[in-house]
């Protein structure tokens, strides 16, 4: 654990954004699978994605490898604010929630909103009006103004304090069953392994995804390109339903879990690396003055 609040935030802001360049393809994958509902205007029927498999195959063949990334420069550019987080003192459930909420509303509502219409613009019956990410801004904003940003905030806002609630707890809970008790003397048990962090982050992610999938189709729908037709979560979460049953509220898990494993296993374990690189340096630094 980093020992300063500069060197865990910054230790935060680094792991998000190089997490985010090797986990993209995984949330687009998943994006897609969430989005293909009956209950949309811009369902494919027979030409929709058969499977993450066949989604990730048609998309290279189409648009290459760059196509997996669709999105991706938002998150991007949100991915330091998104996980500059892990360095506040946020551990236990309650603080968790609380960081999940604001992370949520200020940074990872307007963030997905851009990222989820670019990515359906490039489903199969995408209308391929988005030219790129400041184009896709811009057409938000001559549409919908400041608001757009912000179409389905109160999924979001559920999905993101509940996924960081239990992400934080498991998160803790198993770093100290993987460290062990303090020495009989007091000495504080080692840091993890790069390893243990990786697996006590990734379990502790997959569990939240599992956990919170409905929310976030439910989000993910809301933040389509036909978004504006759902009054509210409750009646787009009826629409869906109402029209491909409670299964689809789970289209997309697979990919998610992946993807999340991976995210938090990356997250955790570069946070405590680059933590513990930045106090050597920053120590080092102050001794010489």
């Amino acid at each position: 654990m980093p020992n300063s609040l500069a060197s865990a935030t910054a230790a935060g802001w680094v792991a998000g954004t190089l997490e985010i360049s090797v986990t993209f393809p995984f949330e687009y994958i998943k994006t897609q699978m969430q989005l293909q509902q009956e209950a949309s205007a811009l369902f494919a029927g027979k030409d929709r994605f058969r499977s993450p498999f066949h989604c990730a195959a048609a998309t290279v063949r189409e648009r290459g490898v760059l196509g997996l990334y669709r999105g991706g420069l938002s998150w991007a550019i949100f991915g330091g604010p998104r996980s500059a987080r892990l360095g506040t003192p946020t551990a236990d459930t309650i603080n968790g929630f609380a960081a999940g909420m604001a992370e949520a509303a200020l940074c990872q509502t307007p963030n997905q909103v851009i990222a989820i219409k670019m990515i359906h613009d490039q489903s199969p019956r995408g209308p391929r009006q988005y030219e790129g990410l400041v184009h896709c801004v811009a057409c938000i904003w001559r549409a919908e103004g400041v608001a757009g940003y912000f179409q389905g905030v109160g999924p979001a806002v559920t999905k993101g304090a509940a996924t960081n609630a239990i992400r934080f707890l498991g998160f803790g809970q198993l770093k100290r069953l993987a460290q062990g008790p303090a020495g009989a003397d007091g000495t504080p048990p080692p840091p993890l392994a790069t390893w243990q962090a990786m697996l006590c982050g990734g379990i502790a992610g997959a569990v939240s995804a599992v956990a919170t999938q409905p929310i976030d189709t439910v989000k993910a729908n809301m933040m389509g390109i036909d978004g504006g037709r759902y009054r509210s979560a409750f009646h787009c979460t009826a629409e869906l339903v109402r029209a491909g049953g409670l299964r689809v509220l789970m289209n997309g898990v697979g990919p998610r879990v992946c993807r999340v494993f991976i995210e938090v296993g990356l997250q955790f374990s570069l946070y405590e690396y680059v933590g513990r690189a930045l106090d050597r340096a920053f120590g080092s630094s102050s001794k010489t003055n």
